[in-house]
């Protein structure tokens, strides 16, 4: 089943430096927050399984006891940054990812309570936020990699990123001011390597361009294109029956319909087809003529149509 990550624009573009694993471990709490449909507030504790590392990112029970162990150890004191704008003017902040976080030794469960700053840029969020499923960073070993397709998919709509100049760009995909300082060492170990991985493992291929100011790099542009989908191969219904007249529908999708299409999307064809399946057995009379004409037609009709009925079926995959 996919999972969404969700974030405001400006936690995207945030300046930071986590692990891989604590990274990952923020992820999947984000996830948790989402799927348990409680809300959260500066008082909840979220908790993450460790089975659930592990089936996300295919390791061992021993290696994610003991990642998710470390990670909590420096998880409390981690911190970042991000701007805000505030009437005619923009602040700045500085916050902790956490309030608390504890490990469940014999249970293998992280419990962690999100601090104040981070719930509002989690949660509730209404425009100016970009989601993702996190299985397009499940590959990922690299924790820029990681990042820097964060910081791409903020420009998904366009396919390019602006300038992004060499400081900030060091900030926000979190490489330390001590770290990497010849920029041979920072495009091989740091731009050069998320760039493959992200272009292997991810739904998007990357490029970018070096902005010099005469020998100097001064800064980094991206620009990237989304992979192909594989082929529907669904069989197609008779058209025995007149399609309905399409009407505004598409263009006006609501979060929860726009949420159940990301996550239909994301399946594989058989996967897809298994759902549709699902769902056409549990239809009669005119509701499953209806289906059998929607099916017909595109995925985003059927979903938007029938999109209680999917992410029923989606829920028992």
């Amino acid at each position: 089943m996919s999972k969404l990550i969700v974030k405001d624009n400006a936690l995207m573009n945030a300046s930071y430096n986590l692990s891989l694993v604590e990274q990952r471990l923020i992820l999947l709490a984000i996830i948790e927050t989402r799927e348990s449909g409680k809300g959260i507030n500066a008082n909840s504790p979220v908790v993450v399984h460790s089975e659930t590392y592990i089936n996300q990112f295919g390791v061992t029970k021993h290696t994610a006891y003991q990642a998710l162990k470390d990670a909590c150890k420096d998880l409390f004191t981690r911190q970042f940054s991000y701007q805000e704008q505030r009437g005619k003017g923009v602040i700045s902040i500085t916050s902790r990812w956490v309030s608390q976080v504890g490990y469940i030794d014999n249970k293998g469960l992280v419990e962690l309570i999100f601090a104040p700053a981070i719930i509002p840029l989690i949660t509730q969020l209404e425009e100016q936020f970009t989601k993702y499923d996190i299985e397009q960073i499940s590959g990922l070993s690299s924790a820029y990699a990681i990042r820097l397709y964060e910081l791409l998919i903020c420009w998904r709509s366009v396919g390019k990123t602006p300038l992004i100049e060499l400081a900030e760009f060091r900030k926000r995909i979190g490489v330390l001011d001590t770290e990497y300082k010849l920029m041979a060492q920072l495009k091989e170990r740091v731009l050069n390597l998320a760039i493959a991985q992200i272009n292997t493992h991810t739904d998007i291929t990357v490029d970018y361009e070096q902005h010099k100011a005469g020998r100097t790099i001064t800064g980094f542009s991206f620009t990237f294109t989304q992979k192909k989908q594989p082929k529907d191969v669904t069989p197609k219904a008779k058209k025995s029956a007149a399609k309905p007249k399409v009407t505004k529908q598409e263009e006006q999708l609501d979060w929860m319909t726009a949420d159940i299409l990301d996550r239909f999307i994301g399946l594989t064809t058989d996967l897809q087809k298994t759902v549709i399946d699902s769902v056409e057995t549990t239809l009669k009379g005119t509701k499953k003529a209806r289906f059998k004409v929607a099916r017909a037609g595109s995925i985003k009709q059927l979903v938007t149509e029938f999109s209680l009925d999917i992410n029923e079926a989606m829920m028992t995959l």
